[in-house]
């Protein structure tokens, strides 16, 4: 371990990956985000109250955007070793827009069905190639720190949009925030090509190599990458217990507690506080702390929603989220600097499609399978099964480091 610096502070870290393509990469991990969840969130209420649909077939609709990411996000990963990441991204933004525009107009099941499947795939394209990019664009020491900015400022952007559709945009009632959220996938695609169009860093324009391409797909990385394939599975899980705070919590905060939605969204302020408050100061400070058990302990933490769900009180909730909180914060870092130093060079596209792929089955899972438990067994169950699942989690990761930092190809100086 090298001896920490006294000038090395967590303003270096960021210095060291800012630049002006960088710079417009961060820009946009804040802006499609925040755009997007002027949308989103508020498609149940549309469904429901402008369209007239039932609650059960909103979220039937609302889990085909999913499952397209988990299921076709392949699609990703095959346009980004044909075209490369730049062309790739150009693609799936104009397409997410015009998806995101036509949808507003939609009234008939079949359209609707297939617009949702169009924003599913292209939609997780878009970030999944914002992450690409920057790290080909960032030193490999940085490329974490690079990832965990892009991660903060996508959940800035996400806590911002929500409160500000609501309020301002009649969210859910209006399509107001339809244009806005196809206005800035679409702007976003003139503003990276002023900076990246002339001369784009090696990887972002071209295609993969003929070597490459061999192992570029889906199964190729998962086969020659078991360090990867650990990470994925890891991440899966982590995923879908973080994802129980969105689906199942306020459900359940709802049908127990008095005046429980109101208290989810004082627990949504606070997680929202404790996450961007701790993440960039964590991911500083694990930088200087190369120990991974602080890593280990923050996944556990996840688990901490069981206090919640067995306890089922004020208190019990506010441990449960707190918890959650500080351990997204810790686990994510880990998650993120491994992220920054697997994917092979040539091949970011697919891995970061593929890291799309996973993060959209979690969600699917999340939903879908969560409910099913919540509903046929007990609550306590569900919010029980989050303690092993984060468990096992944190065992794939340490799985996934152990062979990543094993591999000749990844210097020591690059460790976490």
């Amino acid at each position: 371990m090298t001896p920490k610096s006294k000038s090395h502070t967590l303003w270096n870290d960021l210095g060291s990956v800012l630049s002006p393509r960088t710079a417009v990469l961060f820009i946009g991990s804040l802006v499609i985000p925040a755009a997007a969840f002027m949308l989103y969130p508020f498609l149940t209420i549309y469904f429901t109250h402008v369209l007239h649909d039932t609650a059960a077939e909103a979220g039937l609709l609302l889990s085909i955007r999913f499952l397209s990411s988990a299921v076709f996000g392949f699609l990703g990963s095959w346009s980004s070793g044909r075209w490369g990441l730049l062309r790739t991204y150009y693609i799936s933004s104009l397409l997410t827009a015009g998806a995101i525009a036509l949808l507003a107009f939609q009234h008939q099941v079949i359209p609707i069905i297939l617009l949702l499947l169009v924003m599913g795939v292209s939609g997780s394209t878009v970030m999944s190639m914002i992450r690409g990019l920057s790290n080909i664009g960032v030193v490999a020491d940085h490329r974490g720190t690079a990832l965990n900015v892009i991660h903060w400022l996508t959940n800035v952007g996400m806590a911002v949009a929500m409160p500000f559709s609501a309020l301002l945009l009649h969210g859910g009632h209006s399509r107001i925030p339809f244009y806005v959220a196809a206005g800035a996938y679409a702007v976003m695609v003139p503003v990276v090509a002023l900076f990246f169009g002339k001369n784009p860093p090696a990887g972002a324009g071209k295609p993969d190599s003929p070597a490459n391409a061999k192992t570029s797909g889906l199964l190729g990385i998962l086969r020659q990458d078991i360090a990867f394939t650990y990470l994925m599975a890891s991440f899966i899980l982590w995923a879908l217990v973080e994802m129980q705070f969105e689906s199942n919590v306020p459900l359940d905060l709802s049908y127990h507690l008095l005046h429980g939605t109101a208290l989810y969204g004082i627990l949504g302020g606070i997680d929202m506080v404790i996450v961007f408050v701790l993440q960039l100061v964590v991911s500083h400070w694990l930088s200087q702390n190369k120990s991974p058990w602080y890593g280990y302990a923050g996944f556990v933490m996840l688990g901490g929603l069981m206090v919640g769900g067995l306890w089922q009180t004020v208190i019990g909730w506010s441990i449960s989220i707190i918890l959650l909180s500080v351990g997204e914060v810790f686990s994510i870092s880990q998650i993120m600097n491994l992220m920054g130093i697997l994917p092979k060079e040539g091949q970011q596209g697919s891995y970061f499609a593929i890291f799309g792929m996973a993060q959209g089955l979690a969600t699917f899972l999340a939903y879908s399978l969560g409910g099913v438990i919540y509903q046929w067994l007990h609550p306590a169950v569900l919010f029980s099964l989050c303690l092993p699942a984060a468990a096992i989690s944190a065992v794939l990761y340490r799985s996934a480091r152990v062979r990543a930092y094993a591999s000749a190809s990844i210097s020591e100086s690059s460790a976490v």
